[in-house]
């Protein structure tokens, strides 16, 4: 199963605490041209990176390769990575926190030091991502509240496979 879950739900810390379960497939290397030091959350969301020439198509692929191995993957709710798994008929959930949690998300992301572009991208257009992710008729939808995180809702991940 695949779970797109927005910046800050708890993917790593999910894969981490379920490792035999859950793997945390990091975007990064198949967006960018990244070179081999761990960018760690300074370096998601920057514009400095150059773009890899095969993205979205070669994230989508190793997310197909990846499936073959029966774990859940955590993926981040990219806008061209949803529309390819569509287009292929690849089914996902998609988890997002309730419109309300902005403020309680902006913290997270400074507290864990998120750049000002990661914060302009995910917290600043806010409404913008919630749009997105409410008008998905594709997805089923598990919606957080502010004080949830993937962890708190594993029973709800797993229910209508």
């Amino acid at each position: 199963m695949i779970i797109a879950a927005y910046a800050g739900t708890g993917k790593t810390t999910l894969a981490k605490l379920y490792p035999e379960e859950y793997t945390d497939f990091a975007l990064m290397p198949y967006k960018y041209e990244l070179s081999d030091e761990d960018h760690g959350e300074a370096g998601k969301a920057n514009h400095d990176y150059p773009l890899h020439t095969e993205w979205p198509y070669n994230y989508v692929k190793a997310i197909q390769e990846e499936m073959k191995k029966g774990k859940h993957l955590l993926i981040p709710t990219d806008h061209f990575v949803l529309v390819h798994l569509q287009m292929k008929e690849i089914p996902y959930v998609l988890c997002y926190p309730e419109r309300g949690a902005k403020e309680v998300y902006r913290l997270r992301y400074i507290e864990r030091g998120n750049t000002e572009n990661f914060l302009d991208i995910f917290a600043d257009h806010w409404d913008n991502w919630m749009d997105f992710f409410e008008e998905d008729i594709y997805g089923r939808h598990i919606i957080l509240r502010s004080s949830e995180f993937l962890s708190d809702i594993t029973d709800r991940i797993g229910q209508n496979q």
